[in-house]
């Protein structure tokens, strides 16, 4: 573009402004004055300067405007996207670098070619309706489409047309995402690849779109409930509305946590609908593979896995369990099962029971599992030092696979309600090496024992031991009680004045106190104590494992129900009193002098006044 230079030329100004003078109506011609002359020539001057300060505005926007056309123009050439103008018939009439590179060819060679030369011919049909789309609404269309040239490798590109004002043409402008294609279908076949590992080793595979709702689910997640391809559906709710009611609170909770972020996977066991109306129970996982860049979920990818042949082993075993739970609890034993190191890991509701009870008075009201069975023990025994003892080493025995199998050599005792337990230790042979401990309650077997033994060795009157069976039973009670340190007492007991009530009501009647006395005193004794008669009026009484309190207190009830009884002898009621002497176990090591501290302490009774109890003073 050409610009005139001001002023034009002093000659020329001049002859313009004469003309100009002379045309303007009512000129003055010569009649101008010297003023008026002076007037004129300011005016012009002031034109001047006018014209002056235009003529270099004029300049600077000149000179800006050039700078503008070259910046736009370099910016056009080196845009780092395509820019193409085209005429009505689709011929480049102006093109950037950038698009002459992603068209393959030299901008100058490209001039007047028509675009759609250098798109795939499959893509052709998506051009064209990008144009007739701008056409139609005037407003700028986008699409993605390849461009091919001959002797380079094909580009994918962003298309957007846009009209040229006045219906002259279109401008395109092309971004190269063949790039974003690439690793586009690299993750699509990456994609493939791992739904067909997954799909090979039998899982469903679903890929859920968060925009939209849609699922797409793999022909073997379909399968896997038994319906043919595209059948199941295409949405989100066709999955939930098919989870069982009890599991579908639980499955959306999961869901939901990992959505927010707060688990790193998915995963869930649940039970789904099949076609057939059956559940079928399946291990759902998944993961959210695209966010935004505010973390919000777009997409999740997971699999189902057919676990209902674990699942239902997984039930037949605890019903094995539950059922083996019952057997257990049914049994009268007290049985527990203990881990390689002793502590308990399983037990029946016999020895749980007994055990607590024994065990509340220690600090132990709760659960036992996974206490040392030793200390258990311990409580049931009150701290038996020898049974503890004994206990132990067999444990440790079978333990260490020295013997398969321990039996405690003589029952243990339990004060807590006088029992009598036999131990056995079993060693399972499993992995785990357990090891079944049992206590079979042998309280009525010895019961049975002694009242055989009893009966065989009887006073024939009074149904009391007789003094042999009685001093043979009394040695070995004394000798246990002295191997597990247990106490005993021994009490001599004789009736006052027993010749008198012979003299005055006869033998026969004496013979029915001797009887009524015994009965009474077996009312008073415990099932383990043993009463023998040593001769004429003279009585024995035995308590095992009593202490001097626990003697002390029973004799004086024997001596209070002595007192209160009578015995009717042809109508008359005879009343007769006991005097009784108590020792208690000291170290001795036979029977004789331990009964010898009694016969003391009854002879000072005697002495005392009779009806009375006196304890032996070693």
């Amino acid at each position: 573009m050409a610009y005139r230079k001001n002023p034009v030329g002093v000659d020329e100004l001049r002859a313009l402004a004469q003309k100009r003078f002379f045309d303007r109506p009512g000129h003055m011609g010569n009649d101008l004055s010297q003023l008026d002359v002076q007037h004129l020539f300011e005016e012009l001057e002031i034109h001047q300067i006018e014209l002056e300060m235009q003529n270099e505005h004029l300049n600077a926007t000149r000179a800006q405007l050039e700078s503008t056309l070259i910046q736009n123009s370099e910016l056009y050439d080196f845009a780092p996207v395509g820019i193409l103008s085209l005429d009505l018939e689709g011929v480049i009439t102006k093109l950037n670098l950038a698009g002459a590179r992603m068209l393959g060819g030299e901008r100058a060679r490209l001039l007047g070619t028509r675009f759609k030369l250098y798109v795939r011919e499959a893509d052709r049909p998506v051009f064209d309706r990008v144009v007739g789309r701008t056409v139609a609404t005037g407003d700028v269309q986008d699409g993605e489409l390849e461009l091919s040239a001959n002797g380079s490798l094909p580009r994918h590109a962003e298309i957007r047309v846009a009209q040229l004002p006045q219906a002259q043409g279109f401008q395109l402008i092309l971004v190269d995402i063949t790039r974003r294609r690439q690793v586009e279908d690299s993750l699509r076949v990456s994609e493939e690849r791992w739904k067909l590992a997954l799909e090979a080793a039998g899982d469903g595979v679903w890929d859920w779109n968060l925009q939209t709702s849609e699922v797409v689910f793999s022909e073997p997640f379909e399968a896997l409930f038994g319906f043919a391809p595209g059948e199941y559906g295409h949405r989100i709710e066709d999955w939930n509305t098919r989870i069982h009611p009890d599991d579908r609170r639980q499955v959306l909770a999961d869901i939901q946590a990992h959505l927010s972020g707060k688990t790193p996977i998915y995963s869930n066991e649940h039970r789904g609908l099949c076609k057939d109306g059956s559940w079928k129970w399946v291990l759902s996982r998944g993961a959210v593979i695209t966010r935004t860049d505010e973390g919000r979920a777009l997409r999740m990818l997971g699999t189902h896995s057919d676990v209902t042949s674990r699942k239902q082993t997984e039930e037949d075993l605890r019903e094995s369990n539950r059922f083996q739970q019952a057997v257990f609890d049914s049994l009268v034993a007290h049985i527990v099962v203990l881990d390689h190191e002793g502590v308990i890991v399983m037990a029946n509701t016999a020895w749980r029971n007994y055990a607590l009870e024994n065990c509340k008075n220690h600090g132990h009201s709760g659960e036992l599992i996974g206490m040392r069975y030793l200390d258990v023990l311990a409580c049931i025994t009150h701290e038996n030092a020898q049974t503890l003892a004994a206990a132990s080493a067999g444990l440790a025995s079978v333990m260490d696979g020295r013997v398969a199998q321990f039996q405690l050599e003589h029952p243990f005792f339990t004060p807590f309600d006088a029992r009598w337990f036999s131990m056995k230790v079993t060693s399972v042979h499993d992995a785990a090496r357990r090891i079944v401990v049992s206590h079979e309650d042998v309280t009525s077997l010895k019961a049975a024992e002694l009242a055989s033994l009893t009966l065989a060795n009887v006073d024939m009157l009074t149904g009391a031991l007789s003094r042999r069976n009685f001093l043979n039973l009394a040695d070995q009670e004394l000798a246990r009680s002295n191997r597990y340190g247990l106490p005993l007492m021994v009490l001599m007991l004789d009736l006052d004045h027993f010749k008198s009530i012979n003299d005055r009501f006869g033998h026969a009647a004496g013979d029915k106190v001797l009887q009524g006395f015994v009965t009474t005193v077996t009312d008073v004794l415990r099932e383990s104590d043993l009463i023998g008669r040593l001769g004429g009026e003279e009585f024995a009484v035995l308590l095992p494992n009593t202490t001097m309190e626990g003697g002390r207190a029973l004799a004086q009830r024997i001596i209070d129900s002595v007192r209160d009884s009578t015995v009717e002898v042809g109508g008359q009621r005879i009343p007769y009193t006991v005097s009784v002497g108590a020792g208690c176990l000291s170290g001795e090591n036979n029977f004789a002098a331990l009964l010898a501290q009694a016969d003391a302490a009854l002879y000072r009774a005697k002495e005392s006044g009779r009806d009375r109890l006196e304890v032996s003073l070693s």
